[in-house]
Order: C-alpha cells, then structure tokens, then sequence
C-alpha cells in the first residue's frame, strides 16, 4: 500500500456511481419477478394475517389503513405492513442484492475481456 496513491477525482467518482446505479436498475427492471418479490410461502403467510385483520376491505381486496391493493403489497420484499404485523423481508433482500451485485460484477469481468 503506498499513500503516493490518489483517489479517482470527484467527478470520476460521479460517474462511476452513475455507472453502478444504471446497471443495478436495469438488472432490477429485466428481472424484476426474482428480485423485488418474496417467496410464495411468505406472500401465502402475509395475505394470511391481512385477511384475518379488521382493516381487511374484503370486495376491494385493500388494507383499510394504508389503502394498498394487499395481492401486490403483500408481494413486494421490501413492503410491510402499517400496522406492524407484517414487515419487510430485509435479509432475503440482503441476499438477493448480494447475488445481484455477484451477477452485475461477472457481467461487467466478461465485458472487459
């Protein structure tokens, strides 16, 4: 390690952030069914405790407090529930991001070579 190094210039910097937040977007866009949705098991579970709860509007299929259609709120990671029965699936994002972050780089190794 030599501190004779010097770090990219702010703009450099700039636009390696732009670089990685376009690629991220655009893996989460083409590939949105296996990144941004729990697993059939969890959805199964949190439409589950919104049916068995008094602000379930049953003929809207909504949440009466947060006013959410529940089949697509129920199936997206990072949602929770506004009553706090319910939360987000923050370590299977956490996971997930990971893979996606392994996929981007190897896509990004191959295209360098």
């Amino acid at each position: 390690m030599s501190d004779d190094l010097q770090s990219p210039s702010m703009m450099e910097k700039g636009k390696n952030l732009a670089k990685f937040s376009w690629q991220l977007i655009n893996y989460i866009q083409q590939n949105h069914e296996k990144v941004l949705v729990v697993e059939d098991e969890t959805y199964k579970e949190r439409i589950m405790v919104c049916r068995d709860c008094d602000k379930y509007r049953e003929v809207q299929n909504e949440c009466a407090e947060c006013g959410c259609y529940l089949p697509a709120k129920a199936r997206i990671i990072l949602d929770s529930c506004p009553l706090g029965k319910w939360g987000a699936k923050e370590d299977d994002w956490d996971e997930k991001f990971n893979n996606i972050m392994e996929e981007i780089d190897s896509q990004n190794h191959k295209n360098h070579n």
